[in-house]
């Protein structure tokens, strides 16, 4: 398999948090959650770009336009334009515990779509889509369906599950894809 990319999805709306999440600290003084999962891609793939509608929220990293459709459909579109036929490694800007063990891991997972599973659902945001998994989304959304967990269930695809004691192995799940969505989760 080629080398993926690394995707920072940083281009949502923020409507719950009512202020760009992406440009936000945990800490005073420290690194913003773009910044962080940037970082935390770059120690696992040679390249790093950042889906945030083209708005440059982490400097030094190719900011990326959305592609066609809505939603997080949209930056990995977006991504997958600029980086055709490339797998992506996509970690979204909102999830600041995701560990690089976890990322490495999912990185070297052989599937169209590499995703965690756990009791709480699938975690597509932090997943390792193969260009097949892009191509059944773009035809998604040329239909007009957005949400990515139904393509678990796409036939046409490899599906590989991260879950059970494989994924337990990285921390609990619950603390692993803990999510920065309102200003009460800071």
């Amino acid at each position: 398999m080629t080398e993926p990319v690394g995707v920072v999805l940083a281009g949502g709306a923020s409507r719950r948090m009512g202020r760009d999440k992406a440009v936000l600290t945990l800490a005073p003084g420290g690194e913003t959650l773009a910044a962080g999962a940037a970082r935390r891609l770059a120690a696992v793939c040679a390249e790093v770009v950042v889906a945030d509608r083209g708005r440059g929220t982490v400097p030094g990293l190719l900011s990326l336009a959305d592609g066609p459709g809505h939603g997080p459909a949209a930056g990995l579109l977006g991504a997958a334009r600029v980086r055709p036929g490339r797998p992506l490694l996509v970690l979204a800007c909102d999830l600041p515990a995701v560990p690089i063990a976890l990322l490495a891991h999912l990185r070297d997972a052989a599937a169209d779509w590499v995703v965690p599973r756990w009791p709480g659902g699938l975690e597509p945001l932090c997943a390792l889509w193969g260009p097949r998994a892009l191509a059944a989304l773009a035809e998604r959304v040329a239909r007009g369906l957005y949400a990515l967990h139904p393509l678990a269930g796409d036939d046409r695809l490899a599906v590989r599950f991260l879950d059970g004691e494989a994924l337990a192995a990285f921390g609990r799940p619950e603390e692993i894809f803990w999510n920065v969505n309102a200003p009460e989760d800071l």
